[in-house]
């Protein structure tokens, strides 16, 4: 069985972080995401602020062992410079709702909102209307 990873892109010149879910995410996979994504933002986090698009649109809901570990990640995060984060989510009630309990419990629910497709994401994270989505 092939263990489908998280795939991680940053975007340098808009300073925006943006992960992509797989399908059907382990534990064994975040726990490498988790090790990867922090190494990243350490990195980013040198240069200033920065934004996150998380694109969660593959999955209907997340498994229970996920949102607390989800949410501790958001909270070092924004310890560590995340500025705003733009979460894209499927037309799942149930993976709204978790993903929103995961802003606010992260304490970034301010900064933080849901949305279904990547471009408005994308425009709530660079502030910029209009802005081109691709660097």
């Amino acid at each position: 069985m092939t263990v489908e990873r998280f795939a991680i892109t940053l975007h340098a010149r808009e300073r925006v972080l943006e992960v992509r879910y797989p399908a059907r995410p382990t534990m064994e996979a975040f726990e490498a995401y988790l090790a990867e994504v922090r190494a990243v933002i350490l990195e980013l986090a040198k240069g200033g602020p920065w934004d996150c698009i998380v694109d969660q649109s593959a999955l209907k809901a997340l498994a229970p062992d996920f949102p607390p570990r989800i949410s501790e990640l958001n909270a070092w995060a924004r310890e560590h410079g995340m500025r705003r984060t733009g979460r894209l989510v499927s037309a799942s009630a149930v993976g709204e709702l978790q993903t929103l309990r995961i802003l606010k419990e992260a304490g970034v629910k301010d900064t933080g909102a849901v949305f279904r497709d990547r471009q408005t994401a994308w425009n709530f994270v660079t502030g910029v209307e209009g802005q081109a989505n691709e660097p």
